[in-house]
């Protein structure tokens, strides 16, 4: 944001809020909408846009997205239409070239799902609920621009290890979690404390799509789960 003169961070967090109930009516694929918040974030970090192209931006990094990672990716009407017809065809496929161009068409970052999958992996648990908490916790991060002060893996690591404590699973963090994730218990204390406040404000803050999204029963209606009341590192 340190570029940016007509964007703050509560507009990158309404417009990301937005973007999760899209990418949900779509019904794409979870690995989409990390990538497409990383998209977005690279670009702002590069270019300064204005207030009213912000919306444009987010849809046109969640085309890219869904192209480089899903099935099938929505039409480019289809994404107008969502917007309320606030931009045309020609400005979409303009802006999609802005970003592949500043982004030297280099679209494969490693995203916090890349990091997660490998993480549960390592946690050699089958329990999808396990899955589903951690998926939910990081996904709270993805509006919250003081999230972005963390490594993607740093951030999964402690969202994991939130969801082992939050369900009681011992130990909270195996040695062999350790060794894939790289991080001790003492690195992920300020991480997982800011994650478990996100997970205590997401039911009565005013950014509830990912609180709405997993108190569906697809996904286990883990955010009805009672938060930790302080988390014990």
């Amino acid at each position: 944001m340190s570029i940016q003169t007509e964007l703050t961070p509560s507009i990158r967090s309404i417009l990301i809020n937005w973007l999760i109930e899209v990418h949900f009516k779509f019904d794409l694929m979870q690995e989409t909408l990390y990538l497409t918040v990383t998209l977005l974030d690279r670009y702002l970090s590069q270019v300064q846009i204005k207030k009213n192209e912000m919306q444009l931006v987010g849809l046109t990094a969640l085309l890219l997205a869904s192209k480089y990672e899903d099935f099938w990716h929505p039409r480019v009407k289809d994404l107008i239409s969502i917007s309320a017809e606030s931009y045309t065809r020609d400005q979409m496929l303009r802006m999609e070239k802005l970003i592949l161009k500043k982004l030297k068409f280099r679209l494969n970052t490693p995203t916090p799902y890349v990091f997660m999958l490998r993480f549960l992996k390592a946690a050699q648990s089958n329990k999808k609920q396990l899955e589903h908490l951690a998926f939910y916790l990081v996904d709270l991060c993805l509006v919250e621009y003081e999230a972005l002060k963390f490594k993607p893996s740093l951030l999964c690591a402690s969202a994991l290890y939130l969801a082992r404590c939050t369900l009681q699973m011992t130990p909270a963090w195996t040695p062999l979690l350790e060794k894939h994730a790289r991080y001790h218990v003492v690195q992920m204390r300020e991480c997982a404390e800011m994650i478990l406040n996100f997970q205590k404000a997401a039911r009565s803050g005013r950014l509830k799509v990912t609180y709405d999204k997993y108190m569906n029963s697809d996904l286990g209606k883990v955010a009805a789960i009672r938060p930790l009341d302080s988390l014990r590192l």
